[in-house]
């Protein structure tokens, strides 16, 4: 499902991560930093690092996996509720990957991928058996099946700790995801 909210968050997110690819103080300046948060109190990181990337990968894997989702959140929640999934699920992802390594002063991330995961969890909620299509998987995979994908990948990537991707926020962006999904429409917990 189409939502220009998705290609609003996707042309913003493409924007800004061009943006800092081609200048390396702002993207020093926007990225997820413990000791910054810690010793100079810069708290917007919390939102700002949400919208640069590590790579060109990693920017398209999130911005398809937005645009995959986001249109049934919108559909079912409406644009005000879908930003406060996509920006609460940034946030309390930023705040699992911060307690989560709060005495590293050099743990950095960047990405999307606390939010993006709020909104496929909730996505999930109003459809878990529908399906999309992957190059890979031309008859299409059921949403349920690519969102355990993405928690594996996100989980691999905490052990594995070989990149700058937050992946402590996909985890904590997936539960907030579906935990506000079930704060607007708690009646979903009995379907």
């Amino acid at each position: 499902m189409e939502s220009s909210l998705g290609l609003l968050l996707i042309g913003i997110n493409v924007l800004v991560t061009i943006l800092c690819f081609s200048n390396r103080a702002l993207y020093e300046n926007f990225l997820f930093s413990i000791g910054h948060i810690r010793h100079y109190k810069e708290y917007y990181r919390f939102l700002t690092s949400g919208f640069i990337h590590a790579d060109w990968m990693h920017l398209l894997f999130n911005m398809m996996s937005l645009f995959w989702f986001i249109g049934d959140c919108t559909y079912v929640l409406g644009t005000a509720n879908t930003l406060f999934v996509y920006f609460g699920s940034l946030v309390c992802g930023n705040l699992v990957a911060y307690f989560s390594n709060r005495d590293n002063d050099d743990y950095r991330a960047v990405g999307a991928s606390g939010a993006v995961s709020g909104i496929i969890f909730s996505a999930i909620l109003f459809d878990p058996s529908g399906s999309i299509n992957l190059l890979m998987f031309p008859n299409g995979i059921p949403k349920w099946l690519y969102a355990i994908l993405f928690i594996g990948y996100s989980m691999y990537g905490m052990r594995s700790r070989h990149d700058n991707i937050g992946h402590e926020a996909h985890l904590g962006g997936a539960m907030t995801g579906l935990l506000l999904t079930l704060l607007f429409i708690p009646q979903l917990l009995f379907l």
